[in-house]
């Protein structure tokens, strides 16, 4: 049996995390929420070596969801200083929908607190373009907290070239050299998955069932995350779970290793045995005997019964998911 590795629940995947990603799994499946990678050129490049299989929007898709985006933030500008009117409709009609325009919100508002927000309840997709927009949304946040990590990184790496600059120094100094190797840390181990989980998973699972992207055909899912919040958030809020597999260090290969592919796929097949229940043990996992220094952590749980199917949007189906890390 095959095993699909579908990268869940974030549209949006961080340098680091597809980093992460690609050490565990020699390809993966992966929703990014448009209808290309051409403005992402590490991603395009992961697509042109076959190791994303991406779930691409349609382009009519893409379209109506940058419009009810755009018109969801010229809202938002429309009533920066009303945060208390804002926050009221919010509540009540938290999305844009196809009867509801930037022009009559902004009438509504200007009438009072009074009025009713928009009618919400349209037919055919009105649900998938709910989702398809706080996915977007989540999108949107996700690049722009991995934007500023970065930008601080950078600011953080010309501070202390600049201080060893003006001590007269050829070299940055050891303690410069600690602090950009740990700012390089942080920005590797942030996690971004911590803000509205419940609504992430539910709005990518409903989205990727609509698109297809969730038919088993014969081939075992495996969803992975890189995420403690969201491996977390599943831990507390489903009763049946099975801890099949918690390694706190595995020795993976490092990129360029010839060895990778190899080990990789070995890998992959040791998770299918523990999903099956074939009463693995740690020392069978594959090993690295080479130069390669890189380590791991990996841990594997099976969730079942109600609360993860009504998270998934499924029935009666058992729910792997893989939490994988670098350190």
């Amino acid at each position: 049996m095959t095993i699909r590795i579908l990268f869940f629940p974030f549209t949006h995947i961080r340098e680091n995390q597809l980093r992460i990603v690609l050490t565990f799994f020699p390809s993966f499946e992966y929703f990014p929420m448009n209808g290309d990678f051409d403005i992402h050129p590490n991603l395009h490049k992961a697509f042109g070596q076959g190791k994303i299989t991406p779930f691409f929007l349609s382009y009519d898709k893409v379209v109506a969801v940058e419009q009810n985006l755009e018109q969801y933030l010229a809202w938002a500008r429309i009533h920066k200083g009303n945060e208390v009117n804002l926050k009221s409709l919010l509540k009540d009609t938290p999305y844009f929908t196809n009867d509801s325009d930037v022009t009559a919100i902004k009438s509504q508002i200007k009438g009072g607190k009074g009025g009713k927000g928009p009618d919400v309840a349209l037919p055919g997709e009105s649900t998938l373009q709910q989702d398809l927009l706080f996915l977007k949304m989540a999108q949107l946040y996700d690049e722009q907290n991995e934007g500023i990590d970065l930008a601080l990184n950078d600011l953080s790496t010309s501070h202390d070239t600049l201080i060893s600059t003006l001590r007269g120094l050829e070299y940055p100094s050891s303690e410069a050299e600690n602090s950009k190797a740990e700012d390089s840390k942080d920005v590797d181990s942030k996690d971004g998955g911590g803000i509205m989980i419940q609504q992430r998973i539910r709005a990518w699972s409903r989205s990727m069932a609509a698109m297809g992207g969730l038919k088993q055909d014969g081939d075992m899912p495996l969803f992975i995350t890189a995420s403690d919040a969201v491996f977390d958030y599943l831990e507390s809020n489903c009763k049946d779970v099975v801890n099949a597999l918690d390694i706190d260090n595995i020795k993976v290969h490092e990129n360029e290793c010839e060895n990778k592919n190899e080990w990789q796929h070995q890998f992959c097949d040791y998770l299918v045995r523990a999903i099956q229940g074939d009463g693995i043990l740690e020392n069978n996992l594959p090993e690295v005997n080479d130069s390669c220094f890189l380590s791991g952590q990996i841990k594997l749980c099976i969730f079942s019964g109600n609360d993860i199917n009504r998270l998934f949007n499924c029935s009666n189906k058992q729910i792997s998911v893989c939490l994988i890390k670098l350190k």
